[in-house]
């Protein structure tokens, strides 16, 4: 885990919440890396740095890097207590730079950065663009410090980071394989249970045995897949990969249930290889096609 979190950033995902200069996010321990993420909605976004001590100030702004990305990059404000400014970093017309955020695997452009030796008091940053629209990471602090707690904190904040601003279906993903995993992890299992039953009466009887235990398993696996899969068309109710495997999926249920009800009521000798290597093999093809989609 110290490996992995080499040159990264303590994650705070902030992306739903409202801030004005009367409520600002209040960022503690502000000489340690952390990278704050924000999504301006119409207004600027604002941060509270209060030290009771002298200490170095750094912040250094970045969007994520994506296709169609807007050009109306984020800037940021520095100012005291007393409304001086300290310093703008201004993203209009400044250099953003490529850049691999090593722990959570994601790339960004990289805008101004600001680091100076401050005294101690209370620093605004005021997070803005144009529209006041667009999402954006602000990274305050250089010390790179990753206790066994937050590196508790950060895998478990990273998925909600990556669903919350870089819009990937996490959570459609996991609930779409652990239904996957169930169905395909079942059909395999028998899979092999059916080659071995061809050796003798007792691993035939065996397998059928275990064919009606795994059921339940199986069609478990297949309602989740089923409505998940639902779930992801009525999105693009147009895709033609995804009206594809729509209906492989169809032909998947047909397949699964013919093939258990055979796998029921198989004799040693008899077993149903070819519905059976038919429906591993259309499963796999679904999995694939799924994750294209997805």
């Amino acid at each position: 885990m110290s490996i992995c979190v080499v040159s990264a950033h303590q994650p705070r995902v902030d992306t739903g919440t409202t801030t004005t200069i009367t409520n600002p996010i209040d960022v503690q321990n502000p000489e340690v890396s952390q990278a704050f993420y924000g999504n301006l909605k119409g207004n600027p976004d604002y941060y509270k740095i209060t030290s009771d001590k002298p200490f170095k100030l750094y912040v250094n702004i970045l969007v994520p890097q994506s296709p169609g990305i807007s050009s109306d990059f984020v800037s940021a404000e520095i100012t005291d207590s007393t409304g001086k400014r300290i310093a703008l970093l201004n993203g209009t017309n400044s250099k953003w730079t490529p850049m691999f955020e090593p722990f959570g695997g994601d790339y960004y452009l990289q805008g101004p950065e600001f680091a100076q030796n401050v005294s101690a008091g209370t620093y605004y940053i005021k997070v803005f663009n144009t529209n006041n629209t667009g999402k954006y990471s602000i990274a305050i602090g250089d010390i790179e410090s990753f206790p066994a707690d937050e590196s508790i904190k950060a895998l478990i904040s990273i998925p909600q980071l990556k669903e919350q601003f870089f819009a990937k279906p996490v959570t459609t993903m996991f609930f779409e394989f652990l239904g996957i995993i169930l169905a395909l992890g079942t059909i395999m299992v028998l899979f092999a249970m059916l080659i071995l039953s061809r050796k003798s009466e007792e691993l035939t009887q065996l397998t059928i045995k275990s064919n009606g235990a795994l059921k339940p398993m199986l069609w478990l696996g297949i309602a989740i897949t089923a409505i998940v899969w639902i779930y992801i068309m009525s999105k693009n109710p147009l895709n033609i990969v995804g009206l594809v495997n729509s209906m492989l999926l169809v032909i998947l249920v047909v397949l699964s249930w013919h093939t258990c009800s055979k796998i029921s009521r198989m004799e040693f000798g008899k077993a149903p290889m070819i519905s059976m290597s038919l429906t591993a093999i259309l499963w796999w093809l679904f999995v694939y096609w799924a994750i294209s989609v997805i």
